[in-house]
This record gives structure tokens, sequence and C-alpha cells, in this order.
């Protein structure tokens, strides 16, 4: 309940297309520890809204999914790893692109170019 209460405020703020928790993510969430509490849970679904790329938020936007195997394709793995570092910066700069393109260490167009070539939205 928590949970549903912070990713409508947090989308109503940050990401208005977020709809929802997949049905995963509400399961990842029922079963994670919460050692942190409500802060910790309060937290990680502001992170997920300002980092999913779907309507509905999945447990890899929480960070509570299992790791994915790693792309033995070059071009795939550092397409996966730049995209994590970019949702990471973004959710660690409150999805200011300013902010993203400085933890980066790129320039903002560079960011803007990035996010357009991932088809990512900040």
């Amino acid at each position: 309940l928590l949970a549903k209460v912070f990713l409508r405020k947090f989308a109503d703020e940050m990401n208005p297309q977020i709809k929802g928790f997949t049905p995963d993510a509400l399961a990842a969430i029922d079963s994670w520890p919460w050692s942190g509490n409500v802060r910790e849970l309060e937290n990680r679904v502001k992170r997920a809204v300002i980092m999913a790329e779907d309507k509905l938020v999945s447990p890899e936007d929480l960070d509570l999914g299992e790791e994915e195997a790693p792309s033995l394709n070059i071009k795939s793995a550092r397409e996966q790893s730049d995209r994590k570092v970019i949702r990471h910066a973004l959710a660690q700069a409150e999805g200011n692109i300013s902010g993203t393109a400085r933890l980066l260490g790129i320039s903002r167009p560079t960011l803007y170019d990035l996010l357009k070539q991932y088809d990512m939205q900040a």
C-alpha cells in the first residue's frame, strides 16, 4: 500500500507516464526484507519512477530483481552498461539533466544524444 502511495506521488512529480507496478515488482516488494524500513521503500520507489522506461515499474527498476547474465556480445554489453550507468546517474541527480551530465563527466548534448540513442527518458 505504501509503495503505491509513493509511486503516485513521485510519478505525478517526475514521470507522469508511470501508471503502476508489474506483478513481479509487487511480489519483489512483498518479499524484500526492508531493513531500511519505510525510508528505504520510499527511496527505491522514487529511484524506480525516475529510471523506469515503461509505464509499469519492474523489479529491475526497483533494483530488487536478480542480476541478468552478462551478454557475450560486446556491443550489447556496452549498451547494457551505458543504460545502467545513465539510469543510476539520473536517479542520483533526481532527473536533473545538468547534474546527470556532470556526474557522468559528459556534456548535456552528449547526454541527450545517449538518451535518444538508447530510447531513454530523463
